[in-house]
């Protein structure tokens, strides 16, 4: 994938903090810590987007063993097929 450069200022406090996640071993550089960060908000804003879904979609239901079974038993025949 290309990169691309971006230039971003920051209070120290939190310049530290991502320094200190670097030496723990849990990012390779600064900008892997970005990334992650970036990556893991448009997942959060994805994650929204399919509650709202969800909450528009209808009143809930709650299923009991029978829907469990009908479900499994439909995946299995779409997987035959």
């Amino acid at each position: 994938m290309a990169t691309e450069r971006l230039t971003v200022s920051l209070a120290p406090e939190l310049r530290r903090w991502i320094d200190n996640a670097i030496e723990s071993g849990g990012y390779s550089s600064a900008s892997d810590f970005v990334a992650t960060l970036v990556r893991n908000h448009r997942r959060g804003e994805q994650l929204d987007h399919l509650l709202a879904e969800g909450l528009e979609s209808g009143p809930s239901m709650k299923p009991d063993e029978t829907y469990w079974s009908d479900k499994k038993a439909a995946l299995t025949r779409q997987s035959t097929t």
